[in-house]
């Protein structure tokens, strides 16, 4: 992959963005690969992780935000726990995730799964207070329009009791609605 890089490169916004937004210092990065290195999944991704933050250097914003990567990291802290620089690329990959979605940029479609389930997983802990199986499991298969996927398996997981059909919410939902809600106010959405 060849890159075309203008004077503004070296002087990104993009890069001054990202490194308020996850209060790191992005630009301390000499590139030594260990959070490569250690990532359990780095072959599986399009961009490894320490490439991936040579281009939010590099001010290659619609690039960054158009990857896998940013979608399918796994946030096991790995690269965090090996960086020198002591960057955890977590917080940068949660910042970049959610200017993608500011800035409505799709994921590649190996990736729109991942955020189907991002967003499911989110959905079914502001319903209840935490998460259950049957909320996931039921909003991940009606947005990713899979309705019966996995449904053969349903029964036995009520009669060995691992799932039930009524979750149950936590006390005082409210707290943590206003929790959303003040998120929502910070990120603008």
């Amino acid at each position: 992959m060849k890159w075309e890089l203008a004077d503004k490169a070296l002087h990104s916004d993009f890069l001054r963005t990202v490194e308020e937004l996850s209060e790191q210092n992005l630009s301390s990065c000499y590139q030594c690969g260990k959070c490569s290195g250690g990532c359990p999944i780095s072959a599986e991704l399009d961009l490894s992780p320490n490439r991936l933050l040579r281009m939010v250097q590099l001010g290659l914003e619609d690039e960054v935000l158009g990857s896998e990567t940013v979608w399918c990291c796994a946030a096991c802290g790995t690269c965090t726990g090996r960086c020198p620089m002591n960057i955890d690329l977590g917080r940068v990959m949660d910042v970049l995730r959610g200017l993608a979605l500011r800035r409505q940029v799709a994921p590649p479609p190996t990736a729109a799964p991942v955020l189907t389930f991002y967003r499911s997983f989110l959905d079914a802990v502001r319903r209840f207070g935490r998460l259950t199986e049957v909320g996931l499991m039921g909003s991940y298969n009606m947005n990713s329009g899979r309705v019966f996927t996995n449904m053969d398996k349903a029964p036995w997981f009520l009669i060995k009791r691992k799932i039930s059909f009524s979750p149950h919410k936590i006390s005082r939902i409210d707290r943590l609605e206003r929790v959303f809600r003040r998120i929502e106010e910070i990120e603008g959405t």
